[in-house]
């Protein structure tokens, strides 16, 4: 498991390469704010932003978007020409590609749509930099990846057999406890990781080899308690509203 500590793409204007939009902004899509979109011009297919040098980069991360509507989709990293990156979804998760830390003279991310048969929308994309969790979070953590964000509730006739549902999108809610961290990373990393999740929207990604195990959170409530054996460990936990792109 990672998260997310830095975005160097916060106010950032991004150049449309391929397929501009009419009459969009593209300030949106460095923009965390989910009502803010950008969407390409036509159904090309194909659908390329540039956030040009960028330094100290080992993630780059997308949220909200609509690549995997119709079929598969393969969203790139790419180094101006340089190929860094490529994964390939079925579905619109929100996504998180790695890569070891380098800076970029230009770097681009490219949406390939098959069939070119829709306009590519985007809400937020971010890159910067990520600590994975020593030792992991415990065994019972809930997967929010694999969640949806739909309640449903049925009415039902007097023989209460079902005569309609009605469908609400809520957020998701989640917890992570860390225990048996070292005070060492407790007292430097987390403490980094704190300060920006108050700042800025974070993501988790679960699984190093599934970049859409991943999903944007915010509203953090953390809390570190003292280990009950030993004062060089502690028990770091944090509850985060999350959204994870389904």
């Amino acid at each position: 498991m990672l998260v997310t500590t830095s975005n160097k793409l916060i106010g950032v204007t991004p150049t449309i390469q391929v397929d501009a939009g009419i009459s969009q902004t593209p300030l949106n899509i460095s923009d965390p704010d989910h009502s803010n979109v950008y969407t390409s011009g036509t159904a090309a297919g194909n659908f390329r932003v540039s956030f040009g040098a960028q330094t100290d980069i080992s993630y780059v991360a997308l949220s909200g978007h609509n690549a995997a509507l119709i079929s598969d989709a393969t969203i790139s990293i790419h180094d101006g020409l340089t190929l860094i990156s490529s994964v390939t979804i079925s579905r619109n998760h929100n996504l998180v590609i790695t890569f070891p830390i380098r800076d970029f003279t230009d770097l681009r991310i490219t949406f390939t749509v098959t069939p070119s048969t829709q306009q590519t929308t985007i809400s937020y994309i971010a890159a910067g930099t990520y600590i994975s969790i020593p030792r992991g979070e415990q065994a019972v953590y809930s997967k929010q990846w694999l969640k949806r964000h739909t309640t449903s509730k049925a009415s039902t006739n007097l023989l209460v057999g079902p005569t309609g549902v009605i469908q609400k999108k809520v957020a998701l809610k989640g917890s992570l406890s860390i225990p048996n961290q070292t005070v060492d990373f407790v007292e430097t990393s987390w403490q980094d990781f704190i300060d920006f999740s108050y700042d800025q929207p974070f993501f988790i990604k679960e699984d190093d080899s599934k970049p859409e195990s991943s999903y944007i959170c915010y509203d953090p409530v953390h809390d570190i308690k003292a280990h009950g054996d030993t004062r060089s460990l502690a028990n770091p936990t944090m509850k985060f509203t999350c959204y994870n792109g389904l």
